[in-house]
């Protein structure tokens, strides 16, 4: 009885993250994520552009010691990397999908604060 019970929860556990991810899905989150981080940028540089604060400490740094652009240079060569990891690496490993959803979720809390921050 033990022994079919950890059978059973031993195939569940080994499961968790081996199903495909569909072609659907997949674009959806690539989007998702590229549009969140087009959006942080061009709302940050709204909010820069009224004078406010970056609220990112490296970001801020950045801009203080090599300018605005640098910062936008960073990011867009961090996305790319990290789309090219995504593509390279999400057709073995389905779980990594939904990390990228989670960054796009944080992006977007991060996008709708900066929103706020120039709407107040």
């Amino acid at each position: 009885m033990i022994g079919e019970a950890r059978a059973v929860v031993a195939r569940r556990v080994g499961g968790i993250g081996k199903r495909e991810v569909t072609t659907g899905k997949k674009a959806f989150i690539l989007t998702g994520f590229c549009s969140a981080q087009l959006l942080d940028v061009t709302t940050t540089h709204i909010g820069l552009a009224q004078g406010r604060q970056e609220l990112n400490g490296v970001a801020a740094w950045i801009i203080n010691n090599e300018g605005e652009l640098a910062v936008y240079a960073i990011k867009l060569g961090l996305v790319a990397a990290l789309v090219a990891f995504l593509l390279m690496f999400g057709r073995r490993r389905p779980v990594i999908w939904n990390a990228y959803l989670i960054a796009a979720w944080i992006t977007t809390f991060a996008v709708l604060n900066n929103l706020y921050r120039i709407l107040s």
